[in-house]
């Protein structure tokens, strides 16, 4: 912009010369930072102590290793949460290299079997005929550990984030400028 031009606009004459920021792309942005601290939520939690267990009075010597606290990975169902959490967080890249909103709906649904997990062994952890508790031989009083509230909540930031991402990307052909 010549020098009489910008003196004619006056004071807000700077902002002629700063580029507009597209607002799809700063949402985008927030979706992935989401996704990212989604993605450390429910890493974490899928190797920290899922259930916390108080052993009865009593308890005969071969069943003390059932009366130890234990993670997701133990239990299993932490595996299925490590490998949705690393797609979010994959998901999270794609979605700002890539600019497509698949990556988005990905991390979505990895999100949704995250959440189905944490929510099935929250329900479970109490319950001594669940499919957790059984396939743990729990004794004693069990109760959800931070692991799996940790767990939980990345599923409901990644949800969130994912919608958002989905909301911010484009289909069809501006997607492609």
């Amino acid at each position: 912009m010549e020098s009489q031009d910008a003196s004619a606009v006056g004071i807000h004459g700077d902002r002629l010369a700063r580029p507009v920021r597209d607002i799809f792309e700063s949402a985008r942005t927030v979706a992935a930072g989401g996704l990212v601290v989604a993605s450390g939520l429910a890493v974490t939690g899928a190797v920290l102590d899922w259930v916390r267990i108080t052993p009865p009075k009593i308890l005969p010597a071969d069943e003390v290793v059932n009366a130890q606290p234990f993670s997701g990975i133990e239990a299993g169902d932490g595996w299925w949460v490590l490998g949705c959490g690393i797609t979010l967080l994959f998901s999270a890249g794609l979605l700002i290299a890539a600019r497509r909103s698949r990556y988005a709906w990905l991390a979505l649904v990895a999100s949704i079997i995250i959440g189905g997990i944490a929510l099935a062994d929250l329900r479970g952890v109490e319950d001594l005929v669940s499919p957790i508790s059984q396939r743990m031989n729990i004794v004693g009083d069990a109760r959800p550990a931070i692991g799996l509230y940790l767990t939980a909540a990345g599923a409901v930031l990644g949800s969130l984030a994912a919608i958002l991402g989905i909301a911010a990307t484009p289909s069809g052909a501006t997607a492609r400028t």
